[in-house]
């Protein structure tokens, strides 16, 4: 196999048409009829022959062409008989792994007949296929209870094409199981049908044995039989008869066996087992379903003449219900409805388990770009409703046994089961492409939004054989296509396999690493002309425990993927401030602080955060000074330029950073509300070798200081530079000439130089 591939998704239908044997062998009939016939043509007019010899070849022509025509018609039925062939055992298999047994029926006025039923009947029902065709079986397995009500609700087939009933069903092993039966008639004369029976019985336990602690008796309602020892009921209690649905009379006399259904016992020999919790299922009086722990023990010595055994009764309905509700809030989005990542890594270990070993699974990962910027935009009502437009899109596109996830809001996964061909796979993700690229129309307002979305693939078991390790590649791919930019899936590839983990690590940890002391700040002094330190500028580190010490811009893409930029830029203001206060208990003015800010972190949130602490604390207006990135305000977020009004009006000196590194430095200083610029360090850096640097350098501290605004400069390294800005007239400066960035604890106790 290749050590890298790729699905290129834009490959037209035509290819895929003409790839096909069939197609192929067509061209090659085609091309060998061609060559025959004007090769005969070609040979006599080059070559002389003898008269008969080229009579021959003239007669010779049409059975030539009869032969090739047989030939390419039994290559051709050869290829449709190999292909049915593969279609017949892919549905046998399939029939074989479903856990609904399918028949057809014939029903006669006192009897009927089994004609077909699929492969799993001995793995579900525990009957082979030829004792389910014996006359009468299927009547003579129904509950005695149940038998009235199914005849009765079959005869609906003469009026009704289609129904659906249940009744209980005799196992193979003798005890009795709760059948969904969906029947569809295909005939009158004799009555068919075609079916499917389904165990419904799981719909009240989990696959885990109760034991005779496992489920409480206290505070349900408990109900009493009276058995004798063959286990015949000779009394019950009230409660007994309206947990179970049964009448007094029903239950007189008749074996416990006989008149409940238990659904966690796989071998029953002829009596329910004593002193052991037996889960028992079935329907009330009301026909509605319910779930009861029964218990049987010996009666005590004297206790009854009769009464050889008591059974106990305890209803758990109620019980199961939160059960059931507890486990679908475990594996499954409450947002979408679909299965989470929970349910997915028991699902796909199980799918690889039963694999079959010529064919091939895939898991795809998908993340929606940027669609944090739709609820910032429109709100998380309408991203909620965009999400939930999307699930049932991509319900609507993929085959069915493809299981859909959501991994959490706006990354999904799927699993590709039975892949016959690498084709396949393509053939799918050009159809999820075609799902979200259609535009949502918002019913409000009729606006369109336009999805993209970056997709991962993994195949087992070219990119691994458990389900962790292909979960992992796929991430990996979708993370390598978001970073590449590129709308097309991407293979896992080997080669990225180092540097994509650390990313995934990112990924996996920046939920919560705000909780940990990890994220740290230091602070670079900043000094005027004199050498005097005026203030301070926070930076962010990341001191990961596995990756080391990480500057913002290799993680701050992991942050705005998440949607966390805003809660970042919050939990550093919050932090500065309670560093300022640190700072004033020791008697120490650090002047003013710099916060760098990205156009996400400019946020109604950051507002509100910072206009509670002002109130409760006025002076810290004029120790905060927020650096807005030039080049990020090209395209503001709505309401952007309206919260930078809002911050200076509470007196926050609002700052340019990285001047000139964007395209509309002027227009910025014309319509914002700012009192100082950063001129980028690239400029810095060739100040004392660069004359162009000089004369811009030059032009744009005088052109700013002639419009009241001060000049800082970033990245000064050397002497020689800072001789020139004060020769300039700048008014600020910071860089490795003084000082690196220190810790809180030494950034005003240590000597520049």
């Amino acid at each position: 196999m290749k050590d890298k591939l790729e699905i290129n998704t834009r490959k037209k239908w035509y290819q895929l048409f003409f790839y096909r044997p069939e197609m192929i062998l067509v061209f090659c009939y085609t091309l060998a009829i061609l060559i025959w016939y004007f090769g005969i043509d070609a040979l006599t007019s080059h070559i002389i022959l003898e008269p008969d010899v080229e009579y021959n070849l003239a007669q010779s022509r049409p059975w030539g062409i009869v032969a090739l025509s047989i030939v390419s018609l039994i290559l051709y039925t050869r290829i449709w008989v190999l292909r049915l062939k593969k279609s017949r055992e892919l549905l046998y298999k399939y029939l074989g792994n479903s856990p609904t047994v399918h028949y057809e029926i014939r029903a006669y006025e006192s009897d009927s007949r089994v004609d077909w039923v699929s492969p799993n009947c001995k793995r579900i029902m525990g009957y082979s296929a030829d004792e389910i065709k014996v006359p009468g079986w299927w009547l003579r397995n129904i509950h005695p209870n149940d038998l009235q009500m199914t005849k009765t609700t079959a005869l609906r087939g003469l009026e009704e094409e289609q129904f659906v009933l249940e009744y209980r069903f005799r196992h193979k092993q003798g005890y009795y199981v709760w059948v969904r039966d969906e029947l569809l008639r295909t005939g009158k004369r004799p009555l068919c049908f075609q079916g499917s029976w389904t165990n419904i019985s799981a719909d009240y336990t989990d696959n885990s044995r109760l034991s005779s602690t496992a489920v409480p008796e206290h505070g349900v309602l408990s109900g009493i039989a009276l058995l004798d020892q063959h286990h015949r009921v000779i009394n019950v209690d009230a409660p007994f008869t309206e947990i179970s649905g049964l009448k007094e009379s029903i239950c007189l006399g008749s074996k416990l066996e006989e008149l409940l259904t238990t659904a966690n016992i796989d071998d029953l020999k002829s009596h329910f087992p004593t002193n052991q919790s037996i889960l028992i299922v079935g329907r009330n009086a009301e026909k509605k379903r319910y779930s009861a722990i029964l218990t049987i023990r010996e009666a005590v010595s004297g206790f009854s003449e009769q009464a050889a055994y008591i059974a106990t009764l305890s209803d758990i309905t109620r019980m199961k219900q939160q059960q059931r509700q507890l486990e679908k809030l475990a594996f499954s989005d409450d947002l979408t409805g679909l299965p989470n990542s929970n349910s997915l890594a028991l699902d796909l270990s199980k799918l690889l388990d039963e694999l079959a070993s010529d064919r091939l699974a895939a898991v795809l990962v998908m993340n929606i770009n940027h669609f944090h910027k739709v609820n910032d935009k429109y709100g998380h009502h309408v991203g909620d409703k965009i999400l939930q437009r999307l699930t049932q899109r991509l319900k609507d596109v993929t085959p069915f046994g493809t299981k859909l996830y959501n991994l959490g809001g706006d990354e999904f996964a799927i699993v590709l089961n039975q892949v016959v061909e690498y084709i396949d796979i393509q053939r799918i993700i050009l159809q999820i492409r075609q799902a979200y690229e259609r535009p949502f129309v918002l019913d409000t307002s009729g606006q369109q939004i336009q999805l993209s979305a970056s997709i991962g693939a993994s195949v087992y078991p070219l990119d691994g054989h458990d389900a962790k390790r292909l979960l992992d590649q796929a991430s990996l791919a979708m993370n390598s296509a978001k970073d590449e930019h590129n709308e097309n899936t991407t293979y896992f590839k080997q080669e990225l396999e180092t540097r994509s983990y650390d990313e995934i690590q990112l990924d996996e940890d920046v939920r919560s690493v705000l909780q940990t002391k990890q994220m740290q700040l230091v602070y670079q002094p900043v000094l005027n002309m004199k050498k005097q330190v005026v203030g301070v500028e926070a930076l962010l580190r990341w001191e990961h425990p596995d990756l080391g010490s990480l500057k913002p811009d290799q993680f701050l893409p992991q942050f705005d993927a998440n949607g966390m930029l805003d809660t970042l830029g919050v939990w550093v203001v919050e932090q500065v401030i309670e560093q300022v206060d640190l700072w004033q208990e020791q008697h120490t003015v650090p002047g003013k602080i710099g916060i760098n800010l990205a156009t996400e972190q400019i946020s109604q949130k950051l507002y509100q955060t910072v206009s509670q602490l002002i109130k409760h604390e006025p002076e810290l207006a004029e120790k905060l000074e927020f650096d807005l990135s030039e080049s990020s305000l090209q395209e503001p977020l709505p309401h952007t330029l309206e919260i930078i009004e809002k911050l200076h009006k509470l007196g926050i000196t609002l700052v340019i950073d990285r001047f000139g590194k964007g395209i509309a430095s002027m227009l910025h200083l014309k319509n914002m509300p700012v009192s100082k610029i950063k001129i980028e360090k690239e400029f810095i850096r060739d100040l004392d070798t660069n004359e162009r640097s000089r004369d811009l350098v030059r032009a744009v501290i005088r052109m700013t200081s002639e419009l009241g605004l001060e000049v800082q400069a970033v990245g000064v390294e050397k002497q020689t530079q800072l001789d020139t800005l004060a020769e300039f007239g700048c008014h600020y400066w910071q860089g490795e000439l003084y000082q690196l960035p220190q810790t809180a604890d030494t950034v005003f106790t240590q000597d520049g130089g």
